[in-house]
């Protein structure tokens, strides 16, 4: 089953560009993944596949026609992902289940 960016990271993406599309001036249409969404990617990269920092929202046509422009390498995907695994671990845990808050920032 293929799977999407989730309506938080959409937003996290386009609160970042503005909703403007990464190329030009024109309104987001749809979100790119930078490392292709495919199950093999999906196993070896679980936290950053779907992450803002594998996101760009892009308009109609530079989807269809640039999208490729802001593809990224397996190797730099694995810099991404043994961060936020780093990132995860240095958080302090307490029980099984744990909560994220968002923090609103002055």
């Amino acid at each position: 089953m293929k799977t999407t960016f989730s309506p938080e990271t959409k937003q996290s993406i386009a609160e970042s560009q503005n909703n403007y599309c990464k190329l030009c001036l024109n309104p987001i249409h749809s979100y790119h993944h930078k490392l292709q969404n495919t199950v093999a990617n999906r196993k070896k990269f679980p936290l950053f596949l779907h992450s803002p920092m594998n996101g760009v929202g892009l308009c109609e046509n530079a989807h269809k026609n640039k999208a490729h422009k802001f593809k990224i390498t397996t190797q730099e995907a694995e810099v991404y992902e043994n961060w936020l695994r780093n990132l995860i671990c240095d958080m302090p845990f307490s029980g099984v289940s744990v909560t994220y808050e968002k923090i609103e920032r002055g």
